[in-house]
């Protein structure tokens, strides 16, 4: 895995290799962005690259992995024994790599015994056959705050050639103590071009490349998975007319529906819900597209040209006019709390209607 497969975060990748050319890596990183942004990748990488067997082109210090050696392809692999990466706790117990104490159901946490399991046991052994070890955590918000405090004693005094690397969507949602003993290095949203390229590379056609590409919200993953089912209903579109028109298509629309929403028209906001909540899925999807949309609004407003979804652009420059920034922040948590509601169960059309009821009259 060179540094190479992370695409569009050339200023982040950047700063690693310098640091890796000087051999002077930062002892712990926060690696903050959206989801889909290649974070997770780059830490993998990053590990890679300082424990890569191959030599150097120039006779220095690496500053990429070979992907070809053994120690590369046991990180990739996810074997090496001086690479720990840490996941939710269910995550682990369903790969085997981790077993909930006292048989209990495994939480949605990276919880305290995890910590601790590293800290205490693994990081308290040598090195076994690495220069360097890693702890990767990945999601790092999936730490409850009794996680997070159990780690701050090994971001102050970590062992000897060891980096943690922290990986959050959510970066300023750890505590203040752990970001500030992190050096951060911030993962933009991917741009739409360099999405449609990847794609094309892996065989999407040009069309569903580009459109999966502009709704993706500079997520490179969930731009693969939206031209996975955008691809599929157009292979049954062949039999079926009434799947020919695509989901991505369907997608964009309903973003830019909600974008011309009337607040005076309660009777619109519940058609709309009710066409747009069909299920679970859907409407998470559909609030991961309105984060990266009200994202660009914020963007337009501080003068940034680059946007996540420039198929909106002019939705987002009319609302960037119509709204203040407050309101467009105000927004952007209304739709964290309807993602948050649908992951405890809620119902997808009232968790919708209520979203609607929060942008409209939620700041009066």
């Amino acid at each position: 895995m060179p540094f190479s497969e992370v695409i569009g975060q050339e200023r982040a990748l950047a700063s690693l290799r310098a640091s890796l050319r000087r051999g002077a890596l930062h002892h712990a990183y926060l690696f903050g962005g959206p989801e889909g942004t290649g974070k997770g990748l780059a830490a993998r990488c990053l590990a890679q690259a300082a424990n890569c067997e191959a030599p150097a082109a120039d006779g220095g210090a690496r500053d990429d992995g070979c992907g070809a050696c053994p120690p590369c392809r046991k990180i990739a692999k996810g074997i090496h024994p001086d690479v720990l990466v840490l996941s939710e706790e269910r995550v682990m117990a369903k790969a085997g790599t981790w077993e909930p104490r006292g048989g209990r159901t495994p939480s949605k946490d990276i919880v305290v015994d995890q910590i601790r399991d590293v800290v205490d046991r693994r990081l308290a052994l040598r090195r076994f056959e690495g220069r360097r070890r890693f702890v990767i955590v990945d999601p790092a918000d999936a730490m409850n705050p009794q996680a997070q405090n159990a780690l701050l004693k090994t971001l102050e005094e970590p062992p000897p050639e060891t980096t943690l690397v922290l990986v959050a969507a959510s970066p300023d949602g750890l505590l203040p103590t752990i970001r500030s003993r992190c050096l951060r290095l911030g993962f933009a949203p991917v741009a739409p071009g360099a999405i449609a390229a990847a794609l094309e590379g892996e065989g999407t056609a040009a069309d569903v490349a580009q459109l999966a590409a502009e709704l993706s919200g500079g997520a490179l993953d969930r731009a693969r998975e939206l031209a996975r089912k955008e691809t599929a209903a157009r292979a049954k579109g062949a039999a079926d007319p009434e799947a020919r028109a695509g989901p991505l298509r369907a997608r964009r629309d309903l973003l830019a529906r909600a974008t011309a929403l009337d607040p005076r028209d309660a009777g619109a906001w519940l058609a709309y819900a009710a066409a747009a909540a069909k299920d679970r899925e859907t409407l998470a999807e559909l609030c991961e597209g309105w984060l990266a949309w009200l994202r660009d609004v914020l963007a337009v407003q501080a003068g940034e040209a680059r946007l996540a979804l420039g198929v909106l652009e002019p939705e987002t420059r009319r609302a960037a006019a119509a709204l203040s920034p407050g309101e467009v922040a105000r927004r952007r948590l209304e739709v964290l709390r309807t993602l948050q509601s649908l992951k405890q169960n809620a119902a997808p059309v009232l968790a919708l209607e209520r979203m609607l009821v929060g942008w409209f009259h939620g700041g009066r």
